[in-house]
């Protein structure tokens, strides 16, 4: 495997299911067959071992703190500290690179988290409307990385 796509989100929580459609989208419309997509309601330790061995790595998420519809695309470097939270929900794309690296000796050259901004986190499968016109951008934004394609990175 040369890429992960590793997509988090609840598919009945509105908005907060972006990351997860757009993975679900990328089947059939990516560069390499080798990419590895990956969905979980939250990142989890047992990904790190996938991430240790991709060499190019992509975070999808959506944010309650950011406008609705906003697609925000940086890079993310590992960190070796260990997290102080006792729950799962505390695992950032950060500290599971770092966890990767720590247990399994490797972590991805390069990682992007790529963040959905959205409005309606309440129980329903719709996306708001901002959120919904974001879709067509971010996928794009997602393929050009995938791609090794130049993307904006802020």
């Amino acid at each position: 495997m040369t890429s992960i796509v590793l997509a988090c989100g609840n598919a009945l929580r509105g908005d907060d299911g972006v990351g997860l459609y757009l993975a679900h989208r990328l089947y059939g419309a990516i560069c390499d067959a080798e990419t590895e997509i990956v969905c979980s309601q939250q990142w989890l330790p047992e990904q790190a071992e996938d991430l240790s061995r991709a060499q190019l790595a992509v975070f999808i998420d959506a944010s309650v703190a950011m406008k609705a519809g906003e697609i925000r695309v940086r890079q993310v470097r590992g960190v070796d500290e260990k997290p102080t939270a006792t729950t799962t929900h505390a695992l950032t794309p950060e500290r599971l690179m770092g966890l990767a690296r720590e247990v399994f000796g490797r972590a991805p050259e390069r990682a992007y988290l790529v963040t959905v901004g959205g409005s309606s986190f309440e129980h329903g499968a719709e996306f708001s409307e901002p959120v919904k016109n974001a879709i067509p951008a971010a996928l794009r934004q997602i393929q050009e990385l995938l791609c090794d394609e130049p993307v904006r990175v802020g």
